[in-house]
């Protein structure tokens, strides 16, 4: 009962569109008419200045987060007979979480692209692995300034990671899957990365 509590919890967190709540409060415009039109910190710093970019990552990941600290605190000693929450468990609320970001109920189930808040979910079960995909994207946005391209390929490193750093099968699987999610949300980035369309990233003072 308490994990379906907590998921119910983490799809309806994970719904929360930041990027256009915080454009329309802070600059009055609605995020998905400008830029790329997505609601993800990236294009929320580009439209919107690098500080509430910044603001809209950290609210972006702890969705993914807090949800899935939370299930993991339940877990402890003190609760642990009460709940009997597994790892699975986290897997379920963490998913949860990442499919209320991509699907919100406050935008007719349609939503950002699953970065921020699956970084969220998988620095509290692999942080390890993180680290490692993290380097992945710094790497490849170095070279490249391309936020997509740098997305992807850490997407696609991380349950590479997980099998090294942890080999725990159940992470793995969800890793493999959100890489899936991932590329096929970034599909129409692929197609401009392909046409050589694709914008680089960089920011304009925004007051």
């Amino acid at each position: 009962m308490i994990t379906i509590l907590l998921m119910i919890l983490a799809y309806i967190l994970g719904s929360v569109p930041n990027a256009l709540w915080i454009g329309k409060v802070f600059k009055g415009i609605d995020i998905r008419e400008h830029g790329s039109r997505n609601t993800g910190s990236t294009n929320a710093a580009r439209v919107l200045g690098a500080k509430l970019g910044v603001l809209t990552l950290i609210l972006d990941v702890s969705k993914g987060l807090v949800p899935t600290l939370t299930a993991i605190l339940l877990k402890a000693d003190f609760f642990e007979n009460l709940t009997k929450i597994s790892n699975f468990d986290y897997v379920l609320v963490g998913i949860c979480a990442i499919l209320g970001h991509v699907f919100s109920i406050f935008m007719n189930f349609k939503g950002g692209k699953a970065v921020a808040t699956t970084l969220g979910v998988f620095l509290i079960l692999v942080p390890k692995a993180i680290l490692f995909a993290a380097i992945v994207f710094f790497v490849v946005f170095a070279i490249s300034k391309y936020v997509s391209l740098s997305s992807i390929l850490a997407a696609i490193s991380l349950p590479i990671f997980i099998y090294f750093l942890y080999q725990e099968i159940i992470y793995i699987i969800l890793g493999i899957l959100i890489a899936i999610l991932i590329v096929v949300k970034h599909r129409s980035n692929i197609e401009r990365l392909k046409n050589g369309t694709e914008s680089k990233f960089s920011l304009k003072n925004k007051k």
